[in-house]
């Protein structure tokens, strides 16, 4: 999927027309995918960590408790 910051669009790929332009405007469009940002990647990290400990913690608490 495509934006188009002229038109403020997303154009499929099968919309798009040759040479990967946009079928409003006609400016040349940017297709490659786009990774996760690094902001997101260090979120679900530190949520699996975070929630690796409270499960541990949460085992242990019942352990004590019986």
């Amino acid at each position: 999927m495509a934006w188009c910051d002229d038109c403020n669009r997303h154009s499929e790929a099968e919309e798009l027309g040759e040479g990967d332009t946009c079928p409003g405007c006609g400016q040349v469009l940017d297709t490659t995918k786009s990774k996760a940002p690094w902001h997101f990647k260090l979120l679900l990290g530190s949520l699996t960590i975070y929630l690796g400990w409270r499960s541990f913690q949460g085992v242990a608490w019942l352990l004590r408790r019986f």
